[in-house]
């Protein structure tokens, strides 16, 4: 039984609005001051590939 046939459509929704709206909360600003600063990465080294 899925989430949307156990409490219906309307409820469904109202549910999965609130999480979302509750995660946007949880973000803590980003200090830019702060991550200009850090060395520049190639993208082999954003792949994984630390040689």
């Amino acid at each position: 039984m899925s989430a949307v046939e156990r409490w219906g459509e309307d409820e469904f929704v109202r549910l999965m609005s609130g999480e979302i709206a509750a995660e946007a909360d949880d973000d803590e600003p980003v200090n830019l001051a702060a991550e200009r600063q850090n060395p520049v990465i190639s993208w082999s080294e954003f792949a994984g590939d630390f040689t």
